[in-house]
């Protein structure tokens, strides 16, 4: 349960701009709002979503770059990793993920990791996903940073409901390697309902928003005024979402090209990956048309595939999804006595809210609710961000007040005698909250002692896992037992842990901030040594990237002024004919060298400078008739 609202601050607030994250599964985006105004900073093809796909070809490569170049990249193209964050490597769903994706997933001390094939002149190497997930964040950082004119360092990020405290602390983490930090994480949900609120809600509406997008279904039904939020109940599925349905197509597909063609392309990964892309297109016909026509010449050496995939097709091979949807619903409807007939509106956001099975369902459960599918925008939840972002900032005119409950997902305590866990705050406790418990000494004129946090939920220290520890100085020199001690643990809303303890005679006191991790987790020391790594290899990267996009720029908009009339009309056919057969010679040039590992920037600088030479030989030949 959450309740959130604008008020007077009571909060800490920032003198520096904040910008807000959707850092979603298939496609991500940065928003900034100044005074009233949310901007959805485009990337640089102006789109107002970046895929959050990563590729290693030569040099990282990240969103459009990453995506257009993974059907000649399978194995060092990677996406899907936002359902991978802060999980154990043998969990089901990461197993059950695994299977489908072409590129190699391993298992390092129970952390899971990505082998990037012929890495620089290393040959293999193995990377964090949370590294390779923070490329994204990065990205997003600098599209901010280029658009506003100076550095950007803190954001408000948002991530699914079901989201543990774990996963939560994984996607902080992911941002303070990519050089953030994360000042709010809250949820994509509660996200789109701010954004939606704003704006259209007036007076007191029962809200129930439908947040389906490509990894994730959140479902959240509130009471919201303009201005105020509160979170009736909640679901989520963390692991049902639009790429699930692609997924089922292409299994449905192989076993197609199996039974009829005698291939078997389970195990070609080349082939999967361009199967999926297709299966993704077929998708988004599917929600305009009754049929979507797949047509992949040369699928496979001498092997071309033609299929015509029919919406009743494709609602069957994912009934068993749709179904999930339904339950996902009802069971929002199961406590708090909250019923159907109670929801206003029903807000439909996400892009596999754009199902027309999906909207069918809804729209048969919600019968008497205003269904708003109008605002289906995938910006929303980003907006949600970018608005609580700014409420964060001593220049905001109105601030979000967030009291945010949550639950912890492990307990926390400390070691005592005979390496006994004495739990302070259990599993499943509510939180932000702090909780104290008392202790003393176990031998006589004792002057400090160490105290060593833990979580798990095994009785002895020895099968949980150490989490920090601190020393606590200053004690009253007394018998054992007589000197007491309180040990206060404080979580807050991101799930931050901070163990104080003080001696109640003495007043000495000594604190400390935990990094909460578990076997999935990366230590502080990794998230400065990944933090360091990123901002080198994005530094080295830079140079390469300017050049090759200098060039592109260039090819862009030259062909802008040659359709231009009045630039036209100056040159006769043969020179228009010439200067389309140069520029095309370059862009033939730059797509054979662009990932060539052994072209070098300074070939690249030549490119372009001969471009400009050959193109300006051309136009003074005009100048001297």
């Amino acid at each position: 349960m959450s309740v959130f609202s604008i008020t007077q601050a009571t909060q800490e607030l920032y003198d520096y701009p904040i910008i807000g994250i959707d850092l979603g599964t298939t496609y991500s985006s940065v928003c900034i709002q100044s005074n009233d105004k949310v901007v959805i900073i485009p990337n640089e093809y102006g789109f107002k979503s970046t895929p959050t796909v990563v590729a290693y070809n030569t040099t990282f490569l990240v969103g459009e770059e990453a995506k257009e170049q993974a059907l000649i990249n399978p194995m060092n193209t990677f996406y899907d990793l936002k359902r991978l964050i802060g999980k154990d490597y043998f969990d089901p769903n990461v197993q059950k993920l695994k299977k489908n994706l072409p590129f190699t997933l391993i298992n390092e001390n129970n952390t899971i990791c990505i082998k990037v094939l012929q890495y620089k002149n290393e040959g293999e190497k193995i990377f964090n996903i949370d590294y390779i997930q923070a490329k994204v964040l990065t990205k997003l950082k600098n599209m901010a940073s280029d658009y506003l004119g100076f550095p950007i360092q803190h954001a408000v990020i948002t991530v699914p409901i079901g989201f543990n405290d774990i996963q939560k602390q994984a996607t902080i983490d992911i941002a303070e390697i990519a050089g953030l930090k994360a000042v709010r994480i809250i949820s994509e949900p509660n996200a789109a309902a701010i954004a939606y609120g704003r704006d259209y809600v007036t007076r007191e509406t029962n809200i129930f928003v439908f947040d389906f997008g490509g990894g994730t279904l959140d479902i959240t039904a509130m009471k919201a005024t303009k201005y105020k939020f509160e979170d009736l109940q909640h679901s989520s599925e963390v692991n049902l979402g639009g790429e699930d349905f692609d997924f089922n197509v292409v299994e449905y597909l192989i076993k197609y090209i199996k039974d009829t063609a005698k291939i078997d392309l389970q195990h070609n990964k080349k082939a999967i990956q361009i199967l999926k892309i297709e299966a993704q297109k077929a998708k988004e016909v599917l929600s305009m048309q009754n049929i979507a026509h797949i047509k992949i010449p040369n699928l496979i050496e001498g092997y071309d595939f033609y299929y015509s995939l029919t919406k009743e097709q494709f609602e069957e091979v994912n009934q068993v999804l749709f179904e999930r949807v339904v339950s996902a619903i009802k069971s929002t409807f199961v406590v708090n006595n909250l019923q159907i007939k109670d929801i206003d509106e029903v807000i439909l956001v996400g892009g596999s809210s754009r199902i027309p099975k999906v909207q069918e369902i809804v729209e048969t459960i919600f019968v008497n609710s205003k269904i708003i599918k109008d605002r289906l925008q995938d910006e929303l939840v980003c907006i949600g961000a970018a608005i609580v972002a700014n409420s964060l900032t001593k220049q905001s005119k109105k601030h979000y007040q967030f009291v945010e409950i949550m639950k912890t997902q492990i307990s926390y305590g400390i070691e005592t005698f005979y390496g006994q866990m004495s739990i302070i705050i259990p599993r499943l406790s509510k939180y932000p909250l702090s909780l104290s418990r008392f202790y003393t000494t176990i031998a006589d004129y004792q002057s400090k002692i160490e105290i060593k946090v833990f979580q798990g939920e095994n009785k002895f220290t020895e099968w949980n896992e150490e989490i920090g520890k601190f020393e606590l100085d200053g004690i009253q020199k007394a018998k054992k037992g007589i000197p007491e001690i309180q040990i206060t643990f404080a979580l807050n809303q991101n799930g931050m842990l901070t163990a104080q303890a003080i001696d109640l005679n003495t007043k000495s006191s000594s604190q400390e901030t935990i990094n909460i991790k578990n076997l999935v987790g990366i230590s502080y020391e990794e998230i400065s040594n990944l933090r360091k790594e990123n901002e080198e290899e994005e530094k080295a990267d830079e140079e390469r990237i300017l050049s090759i996009s200098r060039l592109k720029s260039y090819h862009k908009d030259f062909l802008n002024e040659l359709k231009q009339s009045k630039f036209n009309s100056a040159l006769d056919e043969s020179q228009q004919q010439e200067i389309q057969e140069v520029l095309n010679t370059s862009s033939k040039w730059l797509e054979e060298n662009r990932y060539n590992p052994q072209t070098s920037i300074e070939e690249f600088q030549n490119e372009l400078q001969n471009l400009r030479n050959s193109l300006n030989k051309i136009l003074r030949r005009q100048s001297d008739l």
